[in-house]
């Protein structure tokens, strides 16, 4: 059953993730946010963007599988930190906010302990760095900020956008992330 649950909920959440990379791009953007979760969501895209995913050895929709997972993550962390602030966004992005815990639960209860692997990419955001472009500079500075927008809608353009078909496919192999997680835990 927990596969089901999870399958069923990353169908749309894969679908509309170039839509929900704009919208974590405006909580790096929103002064009301905390600077915490500025910095972790920033860090997020900077991953997401640049690295080979966090599930190694898959790839296409699958790799950004764990991109959707780690951003799902870091959303729990900004609610948690300032839930103000997310609740305007949850109104402006309800497609995308509201069904974070079920998403959340769902990935625990298929993942089971390889969640941690997931748990210990995200940790790292804050601290990421992409060729002088850092984290925390993409909240503080405004020629960085630029470019992390700029980074987004070119990453969006040229290789994340999925058609449901695409995703309903690969999603038929899901257990492939499993072995790959499996692998990692307790590094």
């Amino acid at each position: 059953m927990s596969r089901e649950r999870f399958v069923e909920l990353m169908t749309p959440a894969l679908t509309r993730f170039s839509q929900d990379l704009k919208s974590v791009l405006r909580i790096v953007e929103d002064p009301e946010m905390d600077d915490e979760s500025r910095v972790a969501a920033a860090g997020a895209l900077l991953h997401v963007i640049y690295s080979s995913g966090a599930i190694p050895g898959v790839r296409g929709v699958l790799r950004h599988l764990g991109d959707v997972l780690l951003i799902r993550l870091v959303l729990n962390g900004v609610r948690e930190r300032s839930p103000d602030a997310f609740q305007k966004h949850l109104q402006e992005s309800p497609e995308m906010l509201e069904p974070v815990s079920d998403e959340l639960d769902a990935m625990r209860a298929y993942l089971e302990d390889r969640v941690s692997v997931l748990e210990k990419v995200a940790e790292k955001f804050p601290t990421l760095n992409h060729q002088g472009h850092q984290a925390t500079a993409c909240v503080e500075d405004t020629e960085s900020s630029t470019w992390l927008y700029d980074a987004v809608h070119e990453a969006l353009i040229d290789e994340i956008d999925f058609d449901e078909e695409d995703v309903e496919r690969e999603l038929k192999q899901v257990d492939r992330i499993l072995a790959p997680l499996s692998s990692r835990v307790g590094r």
